[in-house]
């Protein structure tokens, strides 16, 4: 699978790389402006920077790299970046780059509970709240990252920054949910068992593991523990960059950089305003569907007036769903030169619904490949990906299809302050926006998704099957 990313800075990236100066930088901008390669060039240039001051001073310590990004997908895709860009010096470079929970799981080695009997658990004591099960994971899931395990009762009182309006969520049910929380834990310490929260807390209070760089990608989707747990690894010297954009934020994760323990008053900000991905219709498109949405200082849309290139509007087709994927096998034959372009077909969820998909790529003799919550990321000749949008988030392709839209694999409340709504209209941008080339979207009339409601007449070309 192709890696697309350029690796020459942009005149607007120059003063991000070219910052190799200690201290905290924080990169922000819109999908396809380049966040991540500039924090890749950046490491590059303060490892080349570290090298020629060490040889200097005959100090042959290695310098400590760690790169950590929100899913195994894009950890695999910056490996590839990595090892394009950082090559064998006098002074020896390591390089961790993985999730925040595999990095823990490997300085710990603790065993963790079984993602089953953990919500088996949490959703057996929650049955007489009242509340959308899934929605009551999400919600214990968002304060127990956004507190230590000691400090829960601050959630009884705090705005739920990040969590939207709807549903509600009372005191009483908060100290409900404070009280089902703390059981848990402690039938995890009577079965010497972790979870990934309770992990996390342990790196907070690890013995330093001493990094003197750290890139934190996708930092939007990352808790303010786990931000807590990556500042205690930190050695006196240090280079922290933080790449965000949270109007892309996928998950619940609101804080302050204060909550944190972050002094952030000396922190250099930098904001990516060309869009170096998208064609001008294709970010068009996708900044339609979030349009409305609140932005905080650090989102950004994506901005069509930036991007520098014109293509074919987004195709919507409409049909049965053999209909939809005969018109994106039949597009990719006659649009997609394999050869040097890549494709992605992305759905909200994976597994069985990618079945028709792989027997009719299979048929027709198109390879593929499977990168969902792969660590390393595919050298391979198959320029075909299959992934889920959360996987997708931070990759890019020349072309990007979505076939199935509907209510199916798209589920939310019917509430236009649902905060599961609008997490599903950032995630459907987001994954729009991983395009260069082109965008194939498809759906069934009478099982379609709502979110097709906030597609925008006149940014895409209509279909029917």
């Amino acid at each position: 699978m192709k890696i697309l990313s350029n690796h020459r800075a942009t005149p607007e990236q120059l003063p991000i790389v070219s910052r190799n100066t200690a201290g905290i930088v924080v990169i922000r901008g819109a999908a396809g402006s380049g966040k991540t390669t500039s924090a890749l060039l950046r490491l590059t240039a303060i490892v080349n920077a570290l090298t020629y001051r060490r040889n200097l001073n005959n100090d042959n310590t290695p310098i400590k790299t760690l790169v950590l990004s929100f899913n195994r997908t894009l950890a695999g895709y910056i490996e590839g970046l990595i090892d394009d860009s950082i090559q064998a010096k006098a002074i020896p470079v390591e390089v961790e780059n993985d999730t925040f929970s595999n990095w823990a799981r490997r300085h710990l080695n603790t065993p963790l509970i079984k993602d089953t009997t953990r919500d088996s658990y949490l959703l057996n004591k929650c049955l007489t709240l009242g509340l959308d099960l899934n929605f009551v994971l999400d919600e214990i899931d968002y304060f127990r990252g956004r507190f230590r395990h000691h400090e829960l009762d601050n959630y009884l009182t705090v705005e739920r920054t990040g969590r939207g309006l709807s549903p509600q969520v009372t005191r009483q049910t908060r100290q409900r949910l404070i009280d089902i929380v703390r059981s848990y834990v402690q039938y995890l310490e009577e079965h010497q068992l972790d979870d990934w929260h309770t992990q996390c807390e342990k790196m907070i209070s690890h013995e330093c593991l001493g990094y003197d760089i750290i890139v934190v990608d996708e930092t939007q989707d990352f808790s303010a523990n786990q931000i807590r747990a990556i500042l205690n690894h930190l050695t006196d010297d240090y280079y922290l960059t933080f790449v965000i954009d949270t109007i892309q934020r996928l998950y619940p994760r609101g804080f302050t950089w204060v909550e944190t323990g972050l002094d952030m008053r000396n922190a250099a900000y930098f904001r990516l305003g060309e869009n170096h991905r998208n064609t001008v219709e294709i970010a068009a498109f996708a900044a339609s569907i979030t349009h409305g949405l609140t932005i905080d200082d650090d989102g950004s849309i994506s901005d069509f007036t930036r991007a520098t290139r014109h293509g074919p509007k987004p195709v919507v087709c409409k049909g049965l769903y053999s209909q939809q994927v005969r018109y994106a096998i039949d597009y990719i034959q006659r649009n997609v030169n394999l050869a040097n372009e890549s494709v992605a077909f992305l759905k909200p969820k994976g597994g069985q619904w990618f079945e028709e998909i792989q027997k009719q790529l299979t048929r027709h003799g198109l390879p593929y490949v499977t990168i969902t919550k792969n660590k390393v990321w595919s050298r391979g000749p198959e320029n075909i990906a299959l992934s889920t949008m959360n996987s997708a988030k931070g990759l890019e392709f020349d072309h990007v299809i979505i076939l199935g839209l509907s209510d199916a694999n798209m589920q939310h409340q019917q509430d236009e302050n649902d905060d599961k709504l609008q997490q599903l209209r950032r995630l459907l941008a987001m994954a729009i926006s991983r395009a260069r080339e082109s965008v194939v979207i498809g759906y069934k009339e009478s099982e379609k998704s709502d979110l097709v409601d906030y597609f925008t007449r006149g940014t895409f070309d209509e279909v029917d099957l």
